[in-house]
């Protein structure tokens, strides 16, 4: 993930997002550019939390918010399901939580950018 520049008409910048390149030309075609200065998580971004609408807001711009409740979905009915329910539903995610730890990583996340993916919803 990358530090985006979201650009005005005029070329001017209007937003700063945390996203790929193909995700900020899906959300924003042609009127966007990588940051020169790049973010770079802290190791205490580990420990942060977000609330559960920062969060899917955060999934929806970063386009996997669809993928992430689809993944809930299509698993077996049973306990896990509805624990994992449970901890989607939950009021405030945090970083360190086991559950949202192995959704991203199923969603083809890594570690720093799930650090990256958190560092993004808090400012949502």
């Amino acid at each position: 993930m990358q530090r985006i520049e979201i650009l005005n008409a005029d070329g001017t910048v209007a937003n700063t997002i945390i996203a790929t390149p193909e995700v900020a030309q899906q959300l924003h075609p042609g009127a966007w550019r990588v940051a020169a200065e790049q973010y770079e998580p802290t190791p205490s971004v580990a420990h942060i939390s977000c609330t559960r609408r920062q969060g899917r807001l955060a999934l929806l711009m970063l386009g996997l918010l669809e993928a992430a409740e689809a993944a809930i979905a299509a698993m077996p009915d049973g306990a896990d399901k509805r624990a994992a329910q449970i901890e989607y539903e939950a009021d405030t995610w945090e970083r360190h939580n086991p559950f949202l730890s192995a959704l991203w990583a199923q969603l083809g996340g890594t570690p720093g950018s799930l650090d990256a993916a958190f560092a993004l919803a808090v400012t949502l």
